[in-house]
């Protein structure tokens, strides 16, 4: 019995902690003598049980060390205690989430004291047994069963006693309860960059998804998966939920975020780390769980270029320094008619000349990922109120700026694609049905009911003939080929909503109105 112990022990010592089903069974029972001449009595047992081997899904081969006391009463003797301890073996079948069925064989030793009064003499001796059960999980680690078995004491040179025993249990998992570890975690997970202009867009949109796995031995309901990054958000964000999830079934979780304004306070890319928390009811009982993930938040002037709609996040009509430049060409035109055929093609010359004035150039840069044609590559794009501060910028700075300023006196613009190029148009303010007698010379794209007069932003130092020309030109020639897009911002600000930062309201040196009025002329 010894060589017993020892081999259980050492084999449960190999094991995996993580491995250990481990519970503790108490058996209060009822025993029925069949040999020796005592009368039926009340017993219990104490067993502490072990779990390692799962087989066929959800069933388990387990071992147990168990002692108990039974209470041993006959004519010849008062009542007298007997001890007994052994080592179990037990299968169990888990036939449904809530049930489980098992048998179970055991061996070991046991003692009868010495009752002086009566001459006896103290006895013991091997005793072997078996039991059937059923438990009833109440939760995911308290079981409450029934059992019925039968054990025989040996001694020589005839039995002690046989009984048959039947009684109730209650049995606690302290792998399930105490020391429960999560069983449904992130098995996989794809996530993408934080782009921090995109804050907002994030609430309804995901940056990455989740593959997550119910280890529970039962189906799991009333499922949550959130998320909270702690730099950027105050409380968790619920970003999926599950009525039923199955045993051992693999789901998917989109990530999204409901995000704060101070992401926009990140001017380095950087790691951030985030929580993944999970929810859900087992057996019914609420389980959350947590595992730690991390993000890559990018920089306020990163974005990528998988949907050109994107750039209108940076085009903020409450730019400070645009607004600054904006009014002042206004203000020129009010004074100074240009007589065009149409108000806005006045405005758009005045706009024209005080960026001119101001000095602002067009930088081309080499590395964006827009003119090389790598989409999801993080590019670099500036607010309004940095070309301003710079004095310039590439293709898509200067489109930002120009469709911040006239947005920010109350003309709609749009951006145009086409391959390797971005430039914007604006709202000519005539309806699709006149253009043609109001502006004669055809360079207009009719969409969406309204006119647009395409302009290329990167020709700020040369005529504003030159930027109209070069601006329909290029939209013409790509449009032949299907490679041309017109994207109103109007209509790309309710999926990227614009995104303002307080250092955009900063000084900066306006041009004389002489100045303008030189170019303008």
């Amino acid at each position: 019995m010894r060589r017993l112990s020892v081999i259980l022990f050492c084999f449960l010592l190999a094991l995996p902690l993580h491995a250990l089903d481990f519970e503790v069974a108490l058996m209060p029972q009822l025993d029925f003598h069949t040999a020796g001449e005592f009368e039926n009595s009340f017993s219990g047992t104490l067993s502490f049980d072990f779990y390692p081997l799962t087989v066929r899904g959800r069933d388990k081969i387990g071992f147990g060390i168990q002692g108990g006391i039974a209470d041993i009463k006959a004519q010849t003797l008062s009542d007298t205690p007997l001890y007994y301890g052994d080592l179990a073996l037990t299968y169990l079948c888990r036939f449904h989430d809530r049930f489980v069925a098992g048998v179970q064989g055991y061996g070991g030793a046991w003692n009868f004291g010495e009752v002086e009064e009566k001459h006896t003499k103290a006895m013991s001796g091997t005793l072997f047994g078996g039991r059937i059960f059923a438990d009833f999980y109440a939760f995911p680690e308290l079981k409450f069963g029934v059992f019925a078995g039968f054990s025989k004491f040996n001694y020589s040179p005839e039995d002690f006693a046989k009984r048959i025993d039947v009684g109730l249990s209650i049995k606690y998992s302290f792998s399930k309860g105490i020391f429960a570890k999560n069983v449904v975690e992130v098995d996989e997970s794809e996530t993408d960059p934080i782009f921090p202009v995109f804050y907002s867009y994030y609430n309804e949109n995901p940056f990455g998804s989740l593959l997550l796995f119910n280890g529970e031995e039962n189906k799991i309901t009333d499922v949550t998966v959130s998320v909270l990054v702690g730099e950027y958000m105050q409380n968790p964000k619920i970003c999926a939920s599950f009525e039923k999830i199955e045993q051992n079934e693999v789901f998917t979780a989109p990530l999204t975020a409901f995000l704060n304004e101070t992401i926009l306070e990140s001017l380095l890319s950087h790691k951030t780390e985030g929580k993944i928390i999970v929810s859900y009811r087992s057996l019914g009982k609420r389980v959350t769980s947590e595992q730690i993930l991390d993000f890559t938040a990018l920089s306020r002037n990163s974005m990528s270029w998988e949907d050109d709609r994107r750039v209108a996040a940076f085009v903020s009509s409450h730019d400070g320094a645009a607004n600054k430049i904006s009014k002042l060409a206004k203000s020129i035109i009010l004074k100074n008619p240009q007589g065009d055929y149409c108000e806005n093609l006045d405005y758009a010359r005045g706009i024209f000349a005080v960026l001119k004035a101001y000095g602002v150039s067009y930088v081309r840069d080499p590395t964006s990922p827009f003119s090389s044609g790598e989409s999801l590559d993080a590019d670099f794009l500036q607010f309004p109120y940095q070309t301003l501060l710079y004095s310039g910028g590439d293709c898509d700075d200067l489109s930002i700026l120009n469709c911040a300023l006239f947005e920010s006196i109350g003309i709609k613009t749009a951006f145009i694609t086409v391959p390797g190029h971005i430039f914007f148009a604006i709202d000519s303010g005539v309806s699709s049905e006149k253009a043609a007698g109001v502006l004669k010379d055809g360079r207009f794209i009719v969409q969406d009911g309204k006119a647009w007069i395409p302009l290329e932003a990167t020709v700020c130092q040369d005529s504003f003939a030159i930027a109209r020309a070069a601006g329909f030109n290029q939209w013409r020639s790509a449009a032949k080929k299907g490679e041309a897009a017109l994207y109103p911002l109007e209509e790309a600000w309710k999926l990227y909503k614009a995104v303002s930062v307080p250092e955009s309201d900063t000084d900066i040196e306006l041009p004389s109105v002489e100045r303008v009025l030189k170019y303008l002329k």
